[in-house]
This record gives C-alpha cells, sequence and structure tokens, in this order.
C-alpha cells in the first residue's frame, strides 16, 4: 500500500486501535541530543524503550528530563499532559511527540500547560510492528515542551526532511569518512 492509499484508508486500518508505533531514530537523535532525554515514559520496558522506562503512574524523578510519545488518542493525551506538567513543579522537563492537533477543543483547553511548541513540518513515518510501509500518519507532528526552564528562544518549527538528513548521516560511511576528514 502506498502513502497515498494508507492515508485514505486510515479509518479502516487493522492498526489504528493499536499503541505500539515507534518514534523514528533521526527524530530520536534529534529530540535526545537536543534535549538530553533521561527516561522514556510512554514505552514497554525492553521492547520499545529509547531511554530507560517510566510508566505514566510511575513517580517521575525530580529535576529529570522525560520524554513521551504518547498514543495518540485523546484520554491518553491528555493524561500525559497533565503528568508532564505535574512534573515541571518538580524541577522537570517533559518532551513530548504528539499528533498536531491544536484546532480540535481539547488540545486548546491543554495548550495552557505547554511552555514551547515545535512544529515538525511533514508527517512523521512511525515505526514499529503496527506501521505501514508509506506511513499512514492522519495527522502532522509537534513536539511539546513543558519545563520549568525557558524555552522561548528556542526554533518553533522544523521540516521533518531536514531533520532525517542532518540526524541520518552518522548511517552513511561516505559522510563518516567526509567528518573525519576535517
Amino acid at each position: 500500500m502506498n502513502q497515498k492509499d494508507a492515508f485514505l484508508n486510515r479509518k479502516q486500518h487493522k492498526n489504528n486501535s493499536k499503541d505500539d508505533f515507534r518514534t523514528p531514530e533521526y527524530l530520536w537523535d534529534f529530540i535526545n541530543n537536543t534535549f538530553h532525554i533521561e527516561y522514556d515514559a510512554a514505552c514497554e520496558k525492553g521492547i520499545n524503550n529509547l531511554a530507560p522506562s517510566l510508566r505514566l503512574e510511575d513517580d517521575w524523578p525530580s529535576n529529570s528530563t522525560i520524554y513521551s510519545n504518547p498514543p495518540y488518542d485523546k484520554e491518553s493525551i491528555i493524561k500525559y499532559v497533565h503528568k508532564g506538567w505535574r512534573h515541571t513543579f518538580n524541577h522537570g522537563t517533559h518532551i513530548m511527540l504528539l499528533p498536531n492537533k491544536l484546532c480540535q477543543v481539547f488540545m486548546s483547553d491543554l495548550i495552557v500547560e505547554f511552555d514551547h511548541i515545535i512544529y515538525l513540518h511533514g508527517r512523521v513515518n512511525f515505526e514499529g510492528p503496527n506501521s505501514v510501509k508509506g506511513g499512514a500518519s492522519m495527522n502532522g507532528s509537534i513536539i511539546v515542551i513543558q519545563s520549568h526552564l525557558d524555552y522561548s528562544n528556542f526554533p518553533n518549527s522544523y521540516k521533518l526532511s531536514d531533520l532525517k538528513r542532518w540526524y541520518s548521516w552518522k548511517l552513511n560511511a561516505e559522510n563518516v569518512k567526509l567528518f573525519l576528514q576535517l
């Protein structure tokens, strides 16, 4: 199935109700290199965690930086946003990869708990056992920062194609050779 067909048939997709859609490596590399993630809070330990795993139900350590790519349903998003907001009161930072549903009422109610939003231009092709070749993201994505720190001077947007190019270079042996010659 190509990307266009996957998008048009998204409501019939057999994996729509599944939660294991993983952050692509290039996007994780960008997020981790930028924010220095200590914990992954929306993962299954030993299966798809990108950093030491935490659960939503766990006590999140003070002064820590936590990443989550929660399930994209309304209830899960609300739970993770509220948990991240409470985490900032313990001098923590919460970085979330969320669908760009800012025009929906529930997201507009949550926006007061966001300290900064980074718009990702393009659609994320998630990885994992439930992904479809070519991707089937129904929405664009945003990175939401919840933090006691000031991110007001941080960039507001990135093109996914640029992030892919910047953070995939390490996989290309020729680029590594060129880099080592500098």
